[in-house]
């Protein structure tokens, strides 16, 4: 019953978000007629009042791009891809938009096991990752009632509980990790145009390791006091100051 509860509550959207459509519905009339500062300022009210979708994010970050906010469109479209990973449009905007960033980065080969590991988080989208769930729920709690009301029946029934058992722990553990993102790795965009990468957490000149510019997406290793240390896809290593990135 908690899990159907949990289920439904993923599933459906939150009741005041039919509030924000209003909201939404003018931020596109806005971005269609080029408007896309007003545009921009209609989709962020929406997120300000804690709302978030797929879609907001990826209108926002077209509100972005449009208005030539390389580092923010990039930072949107990577929101947009963590709630929809498989989403063909927002994969193509967001591939668009870091080709025209500065820093050229050849990511490091990564181990097999590791690409498999994205490759499930990513491979269903959130509804039918939540659906299938449901679906694996509904089967095993079937099973297992038939055979509390039939004892003698034939092995089907076990059958099919164990299979729905197994759905549901597989699938389930998959979509609690993309829900509360436990064990996954933090990121963030550069949203200054030009940012020193220091070899220490410090404004010393004689520290800068290399150079990196707006748009730029980091991984967030470790912070201290007002400094976070990154790695770059390459795998090159240092520290800048937390205002110069905003974390996906």
């Amino acid at each position: 019953m908690i899990l159907t509860a949990a289920l439904l509550a993923l599933a459906l959207p939150p009741a005041p978000l039919h509030a924000q459509d209003e909201l939404f519905e003018e931020g596109n009339r806005l971005y269609q007629q080029e408007d896309y500062q007003g545009a921009l300022d209609n989709y962020l009210r929406i997120r300000e009042a804690g709302f978030e979708s797929p879609g907001l994010y990826y209108n926002i970050g077209n509100a972005y791009f449009k208005a030539n906010e390389l580092g923010r469109a990039i930072l949107y479209y990577e929101r947009a891809r963590r709630l929809a990973p498989s989403d063909a449009d927002i994969l193509a905007n967001l591939e668009l938009a870091r080709s025209l960033g500065v820093d050229e980065i050849v990511p490091l080969p990564r181990f097999w096991l590791f690409r498999v590991g994205s490759w499930w988080m990513n491979l269903f989208p959130r509804s039918l990752l939540i659906g299938l769930t449901a679906a694996g729920y509904l089967m095993a709690a079937g099973a297992v009632l038939v055979l509390v009301l039939r004892p003698g029946a034939a092995s089907w029934p076990r059958r099919t509980a164990v299979a729905g058992g197994i759905l549901v722990l597989l699938l389930g553990a998959t979509l609690a990790v993309r829900e509360t993102g436990l064990g996954q790795a933090r990121h963030g965009v550069v949203l200054a145009a030009e940012v020193g990468v220091q070899s220490a957490p410090s404004d010393d000149p004689a520290l800068q390791l290399f150079v990196i510019h707006e748009g730029t997406r980091v991984r967030v290793d470790r912070s201290s006091e007002e400094w976070l240390e990154v790695v770059l896809d390459d795998g090159k290593v240092g520290w800048v100051r937390a205002e110069v990135l905003e974390e996906v």
